[in-house]
This record gives C-alpha cells, structure tokens and sequence, in this order.
C-alpha cells in the first residue's frame, strides 16, 4: 500500500480537476436528487427516464418527458416532448421533429431544421444538414461547414474527437477540423487510417508506413514504420509500433510506456491509466507512476481519484495520497462523475467528494 499513497502523493496532488461537484443520485423510491458541493436538494419525486452528469451540470428527462438541466444551482426545463438526448462534459444535445438543438454553458440553440448522423464528444457536434445539403460542425457556440453538397463526399469514413474532427471522403481527401481551423489533406490512392482526439488528429499512412499528427496545417511525423494499433483519446496519442512496443505521445514528446500491448487502457485528461505486467500504471506530465498490484475488475479513475472493488470486494478510494474504505459491504455499486463519487449501499446512498463522505 506504500507504493499506492506514493503514487497519488507524487503525481495527482498537483493535478487541477476541470469538475464542479455536481452528480445526480435516486434514493431507494427512484426519486432524484442532485448533489452539488456537499449539499442535496431533490430534483423529482418520481423516476427519470434518462440522466446525465456534465462536467459543471447534469441532465435528466422527467417522468413526463421533460428535458431539465441542472445548472448554476437551479433547474430548468429546455424542451418538451423529449424521448432521449446526447450529452457529453460539455454539452447537451437533441432532436425534435429533426429539429436539431444544443445547450451549452446555460444557452440553448437551434443548429440546424432537418439533422441526420448526429456525433457528439467533448464540445463537438457533427451532423448532416438536410435542410442545407451539407455537413456542419458546432463547437463552442458556433457553426461551421465543413463541406457542401455533401451527397458528392462519398464519405469513407468519419472519427469525432473532443476537439477534432476527420472525414475521408471518396477522393481521398481528409478533412481536419481542429478547433475551429479546417484543413484538407490528400492522400491519393493511399490507404489511411485515423483517430481525432482534443488536440488534432492521428494518421496511420499504410503505404508509405507512417504516423502523423495533423493540427490545422501542421503535420508531425511521430513513427516512420506503420504502427500495429492506435489511439487518440482526449490530448493522448498512443500507439503500439512495429516491435510491439507500446507508446505516447505527449506535449511534443514521445515516450515508451511498455514492451507489449496492455490488456487495459482508459484514459482521463490528466491521466492515462494502462496495465503492464498484470499490474496497473498512470502517466502523467512525463511521469510514470505505479498504481495498484493487480488489475481490478470493477474500477473507475479520473485525474487523482480512484475507486475500485478490492480482492475482498470492499469498496477503496484513494484521493490525493490518502486510501479510504468507504464501503465494507461486499459488492457495493459506485458510479464516478468527475469529482464525484456515488455508492449505491443496499437501502442507503452515500457520496464521496473532497475526502468526505456524505449520506443522504
């Protein structure tokens, strides 16, 4: 357990959480309550149908199909009618009618009267615009179109990041969208493959064997030889090379992590957690830190918090350098939301949040 609480002491406490404290939970007679900074307020006295915890708000339909959001301490009901929605930490978006809509940082918008193949992640939407023939992109409050006439696209293929965009269309053309600067790059008779991610996107080149990262007109090669597997998820770029090496790539550096492919691999702003060795690592900043002995089966990790089932099936917390208990009871059910930890206890319900634990 030493090696534990030194990982958290050394590489999470300086770490700065993007999160408000805010989580939804229903009590044991379905009624929703939201938990914002140590306090409860109840939201419904009857179930949701759909619930959603952002990054700074959180999002449920009522039982009467009302689309409500949770949002600088009070509620308020953005639409009617609604059967579901897509949310993500940063936004909020549905369809009525085929009339697309989005909240975001309290404003509520109309993007587009006739939407189709609607993608979100992070603060990035990507549909298809009937009404105006074209492919668009929404992120943070604006609409920007990506391309016109689109039924001429062919598109090949599609990968929505969390500030990235990248369409391959029928002439092999890939189209970059990377926070609000677009980019075309060909790729004529070439076989590609690729993944947007917060910061840009990653390009495997079949042909000529390699690896970029393409941000607006920027282009970096970061491996010559056609990687095995790859992955951008948030900043992290990671890949496994030609010898099976498994690597990252972070603020202009690359950095081999491990000899093998790790069976798990998740991924948070500030953290990558992978296993090597049946044992369980979080990079960070350049730093490589040990975590755990053994890979649990039931875990869930943001930044500097991590909540897991132990051997004995207890419920762990470990926060900024200091293991916790938090529940004895075998099999208890957590839920992690951001900063936020829920614990579903048999007939009672519990938060974890700052080092606290609180009941409701």
């Amino acid at each position: 357990m030493k090696s534990l609480i030194g990982f958290f002491i050394i590489l999470f406490f300086p770490i700065s959480i993007f999160a408000d404290g805010i989580s939804l939970i229903e009590d044991s007679q379905n009624q929703l309550f939201v938990f914002d900074k140590g306090h409860f307020k109840q939201l419904e006295h009857n179930k949701s149908t759909k619930m959603h915890v952002g990054r700074n708000f959180a999002v449920y339909i009522d039982y009467l199909g009302n689309l409500k959001v949770y949002y600088d301490q009070k509620v308020t009901r953005i639409s009617e009618s609604v059967e579901d929605f897509t949310a993500t930490e940063n936004l909020i978006t549905w369809k009525v009618a085929n009339y697309l809509y989005v909240w975001q940082d309290g404003i509520k918008k109309e993007i587009s009267r006739d939407a189709r193949m609607v993608r979100a992640k992070g603060e990035i939407i990507y549909f298809e615009d009937e009404y105006d023939n074209a492919l668009k992109i929404y992120y943070q409050h604006e609409v920007y179109l990506f391309a016109q006439n689109h039924y001429s696209l062919q598109t090949k293929a599609l990968s929505v990041g969390r500030g990235s965009v990248a369409v391959k269309d029928g002439d092999d053309q890939l189209f970059v969208f990377v926070k609000g600067n677009m980019q075309v790059k060909k790729f004529t008779d070439e076989r590609i493959y690729f993944s947007a991610g917060s910061n840009g996107v990653l390009v495997k080149n079949v042909d000529y064997g390699e690896l970029q990262i393409l941000s607006g007109s920027d282009v970096e090669t970061v491996e010559y030889f056609a990687p095995k597997w790859f992955k951008s998820v948030y900043s992290w770029m990671v890949w496994v090379d030609n010898a099976g090496n498994f690597n990252v790539y972070e603020d202009g550096n690359k950095q081999l992590l491990a000899y093998q492919k790790p069976t798990l691999i998740d991924y948070s702003p500030k953290g990558l957690l992978y296993e090597n060795g049946g044992q369980l690592y979080v990079y960070s900043h350049g730093r490589e830190q040990f975590v755990c002995e053994h890979v649990p089966q039931n875990y869930a990790f943001f930044n500097d918090l991590f909540v897991y089932h132990t051997r004995q099936n207890q419920v762990e917390v470990v926060y900024k350098g200091s293991p916790k208990t938090v529940s004895a009871m075998p099999g208890v059910k957590f839920e992690l939301h951001f900063d936020v930890i829920n614990l579903y206890e048999g007939y009672q319900r519990k938060i974890f949040y700052q080092g606290n634990v609180y009941h409701l």
